[in-house]
């Protein structure tokens, strides 16, 4: 006599799941984020010029985009030296660093799409595929020395954060003027800074702090969060 198999009375009456209960399932979308650091008090005065750095996030990865005045310098108030990148893997590890100086660091969001975050990732690869590798100062970051110097003015913080900014938001400082006013620099440093320009004033802005009063203040894009990291901060 054939055997008959017979369904579970359990499966029969399916599973059965509390209804208040549910998963929440959260994609991660494409985002950049301005990092404006403000000005803060060392043992060896104030340093008042800021600092900018570009943190790119997707779903698969995150770069935060660090450069600075990290080697060797020069000139007139340390104005020219080698052009070093960090390139940090975990933004944690990032802003800790920046609120151990005691400064305030204010982030601004913007989000974009997974073309543009690549060619952003792209950018700065092609940037670093020609530089000399350094001993990074931290596990979470790798350290280039970039074949271009640094320059307070032409090539900075600021310049090198939006070199990538601009590859999804076009534009983003294409009206400099109001702002460019070389906030956090002393009277004999824009002097200098004039004569260095043959007479002129840079065209370009420049300074961490001109840059946050532009992303403010201007209404081409809009951040879909503005932030401020600072120590002890929840």
């Amino acid at each position: 006599m054939p055997k008959t198999e017979q369904t579970p009375q359990s499966l029969k009456e399916g599973i059965n799941i509390p209804a208040e209960k549910h998963t929440t399932i959260q994609l991660m979308s494409p985002k950049i984020e301005l990092l404006i650091g403000g000005p803060y008090k060392a043992p060896d005065g104030m340093h008042t010029y800021g600092h900018m750095a570009l943190r790119v996030t997707t779903a698969k990865q995150e770069k935060i985009y660090d450069f600075g005045r990290y080697g060797r310098t020069n000139g007139e108030y340390s104005a020219e030296g080698e052009g070093i990148l960090r390139v940090w893997s975990d933004f944690a590890a990032y802003i800790d660093g920046e609120n151990a100086t005691g400064r305030i660091t204010k982030g601004f969001s913007y989000n974009v799409t997974e073309e543009q975050a690549n060619k952003i990732f792209s950018h700065y690869e092609s940037l670093t595929a020609g530089a000399t590798k350094r001993r990074a100062a931290h596990p979470k970051e790798e350290e280039f020395k970039l074949p271009k110097n640094y320059h307070a003015i032409t090539n900075n913080c600021v310049t090198m954060s939006l070199s990538g900014a601009r590859l999804a938001l076009p534009g983003l400082d294409a009206n400099p003027g109001p702002y460019n006013e070389g906030r956090g620099m002393s009277e004999v440093e824009k002097i200098a800074a004039r004569t260095s320009n043959f007479g002129f004033w840079p065209s370009h802005i420049f300074m961490p702090a001109d840059v946050q009063l532009m992303l403010e203040k201007e209404k081409k894009y809009t951040p879909s969060k503005v932030q401020s990291y600072a120590k002890g901060a929840k």
